[in-house]
């Protein structure tokens, strides 16, 4: 990796600042020279495959600068005023944000690691950007874990699935998500990482005929109704794999480990696409989902569909325009750059909206003041299984499992929480610690002339904010 590469890939998806990136490339390898990882590579290796990978994912400018310089503040004489004075403020911010705190006395090192860890959520809730460098510079480092000691490797992977994966997956970053999480795993579980993927690769050579037929069929159903689409096949990641085997049991029972990825110029044009898949192969029945009409809480959008093939192959239909596409892959990175145009405070602000993790990090800051217990609830609460719940507009909201009307109402704001009376789910009314299910429709009905909540709700609720309204309630 040189800074050619990265310039290259930088003007190859058209983000501009090559001079500022420049400027920090070069600060970077004064201040790291000298320095070396365990594998004996010079240093600045490091940081420009973290910058390489932003790139690669869309990031701006200033995210890449902060790249090249996140571990300088850490690892260097460098301050963090000196950065800002040298690029500015947002660069400063993003590489405080992510740096590992320094001169200070711990107990013990799980102490220090919590409030390092503690540090970066806080950092996540000012500029959600810090996510995109954190899992890029944990990608690197899990690529490279190889010269670590095996305990520390088994360490590193475990945090990076208990944090990072949860990370990178509730902002979209899938392509990173799926790296990190096959690296962890291989480290993790090694026989059984190569043996999965031993059998995915013969699967694959295996239906490589069928699908290229599916695949050059499909084309051409689509040039003969003057569709312009690109033609994927994707086969599904190792770790990825494994969680469906722990349902499915047998590698051809999993729908989706097949897929054809059909992208279109055209919104219109994935719902027609849809009609020609469906024409071609038969669907199977209650596997269709449009998260073009109602994206999912980090971004993605697309239309999956499943078909039969002739030899009862199953693959998977994912239809969605270009933009989309470059949404669904790089996540985060890529909504930022498509909104390049608008102001970034703007910008940010809907993502917060929609990235829901980010108001619940607030909530238990607020609410959890050790950093073991904020980290530890952050997991429990946010870093774990969801389930996604439509309001009564039909728009998804995210709550972890077990979440019951009352997480909804206080959702929905205090009035909503304070005075619930009524839930409604699917048409029937429920108690109130009815836990709410996948695709549930949620009506939730207040009564201002109620009490308020009681001590019950408290065992009720999942969420912080739901339990720390309960307890701040004041009769009015």
């Amino acid at each position: 990796m040189t800074i050619n590469d990265l310039i290259l890939n930088v003007k190859k998806h058209s983000i501009t600042g090559v001079e500022e990136i420049e400027k920090a490339y070069k600060l970077a390898a004064s201040l790291h020279d000298g320095q070396f990882r365990e594998s004996g590579e010079p240093y600045i290796i490091h940081p420009l495959h973290v910058a390489y990978y932003l790139s690669d994912m869309y990031a701006d400018k200033d995210v890449i600068c902060a790249g090249l310089l996140h571990d300088t503040l850490e690892d260097t004489i460098i301050t963090k005023d000196e950065i800002a004075s040298l690029f500015n403020d947002t660069v400063a911010n993003l590489v405080e944000g992510v740096s590992k705190f320094r001169g200070m006395n711990f107990s013990s090192r799980k102490e220090k690691e919590e409030a390092n860890t503690s540090k970066i959520l806080h950092a996540i809730t000012d500029d959600i950007r810090v996510v995109m460098i954190k899992c890029a510079d944990r990608l690197h480092n899990m690529e490279t874990i190889g010269f670590k000691k095996i305990f520390k490797q088994k360490e590193n992977a475990i945090e990076t699935m208990e944090i990072y994966v949860p990370l990178a997956a509730y902002t979209g970053m899938y392509q990173l998500k799926n790296k990190l999480e096959d690296h962890s795993f291989k480290v993790i579980s090694p026989f059984l990482y190569s043996s999965l993927k031993e059998k995915i690769g013969k699967l694959e050579i295996e239906k490589k005929d069928v699908l290229s037929d599916m695949t050059d069929n499909i084309k051409a159903k689509l040039k003969d109704n003057n569709i312009t689409a690109q033609c994927n096949i994707r086969i599904k990641s190792v770790y990825s794999t494994y969680k469906k085997l722990l349902k499915y049991k047998e590698l051809s029972a999993i729908y989706d480990l097949l897929a054809l990825k059909i992208v279109t110029d055209d919104y219109l044009d994935c719902y027609k696409t849809l009609g020609i898949l469906h024409k071609e192969y038969k669907p199977l029945l209650g596997r269709f989902k449009d998260y073009i009409a109602t994206p999912k809480t980090n971004f993605y959008q697309s239309l999956h569909t499943v078909s039969t093939l002739f030899d009862g192959t199953l693959v998977q239909g994912q239809i969605r325009t270009r933009e989309m596409n470059l949404v669904d892959t790089y996540g985060l990175p890529a909504y930022l750059h498509l909104n390049q145009d608008r102001p970034f405070r703007f910008v940010q602000d809907e993502i917060r909206k929609r990235c829901q993790f980010c108001d619940s990090i607030r909530d238990i800051s607020d609410y959890f003041k050790r950093n073991d217990e904020f980290i530890n609830q952050v997991k429990t609460e946010i870093f774990t299984d969801k389930v996604y719940v439509y309001n009564k507009n039909g728009e998804f909201i995210e709550f972890p499992k077990g979440a019951t009307p009352i997480d909804f109402a206080y959702y929905l704001g205090d009035d909503f929480g304070n005075y619930l009376d009524k839930a409604v789910v699917n048409g029937v009314e429920v108690p109130l610690d009815y836990n709410l299910k996948n695709k549930d429709r949620v009506i939730v009905i207040a009564d201002n002339n109620s009490c308020g909540p009681n001590k019950e709700w408290l065992d009720m609720a999942k969420t912080t904010r739901a339990k720390q309204k309960i307890l701040e309630f004041k009769p009015r």
